[in-house]
């Protein structure tokens, strides 16, 4: 039976990446930047990137640490990450993540009573004060990702296919810089977008800000959902040969 996500591989990093490019920090908060910044078309494009880089430097370094301590692991605990009592245990958390995913879906959390554009209003408000200063654009770049570190379940699946490839630190590495970089890869594309039409982009802008504040929400609880799922297939057989069912 192949370990969790395994079966996944280069394209399952690939998916994982792309799902992580839509974040409140990858996404959201670059086309804040995008809509809002003061200047130039070019100069707030080049505040833009400036912002992608450092976002997508910290989750290198925050995955080349997390890699650091996962590959010893997986060196030596492996074959029992591999046992039907952890696929049993692997699965529940698979079950867990579907049903949370259900209870942040934006339709849920109205229906408490709750306002799921709340989060993205906040960082427009943090990413309106910070577009067009520099220093404060990097504080507000490490400020998101410090932020949604815990909640990145894509970016840590990802870390978990890495680790079980049986790759080095090295090799590691160079595979995270290529996640990193495909994470802001579509907010660096509209940068671009923007510093090439000016300000014939701006409805384009617009609408994608619009979109981007309205399905951040959305788009995590979907992304919960289809890890949830992929765990609960991939540890299936064993965990019901634990629970003496298979």
């Amino acid at each position: 039976m192949e370990s969790t996500l395994d079966a996944a591989g280069p394209v399952g990093l690939a998916v994982l990446a792309l799902v992580d490019a839509t974040s409140m920090g990858t996404l959201v908060i670059p086309l804040i930047l995008l809509v809002a910044g003061d200047g130039g078309a070019r100069r707030v494009a080049g505040r833009t990137l400036l912002y992608l880089a450092v976002i997508g430097v910290f989750y290198l370094l925050l995955g080349i640490a997390l890699l650091a301590g996962l590959l010893p692991l997986m060196e030596h605990l492996g074959h029992l990450l591999r046992t039907p009592a952890v696929m049993l245990a692997l699965a529940v958390i698979g079950v867990l993540l579907v049903v949370w995913s259900f209870h942040i879906d934006p339709a849920a959390i109205r229906k408490r009573g709750g306002d799921p554009e709340a989060s993205a209003r906040r960082w427009t408000h943090r990413a309106r004060q910070a577009a067009g200063r520099p220093l404060l654009l990097i504080g507000l770049a490490l400020l998101a990702g410090v932020i949604e570190a815990a909640s990145m379940i894509p970016y840590l699946a990802a870390m978990g296919i890495i680790a079980d490839m049986g790759v080095g630190l090295g090799t590691g590495a160079l595979i995270l810089v290529g996640y990193c970089a495909l994470m802001i890869a579509p907010a660096a594309i509209l940068a671009g977008v923007r510093a090439a039409l000016g300000g014939r982009a701006d409805r384009l802008m617009d609408r994608l800000h619009t979109w981007a504040v309205k399905n951040a929400s959305s788009a995590f609880s979907w992304a919960i959902g289809i890890i949830g799922v992929i765990i609960v297939i991939n540890t299936a057989g064993p965990a019901l040969d634990a629970l003496g069912v298979g």
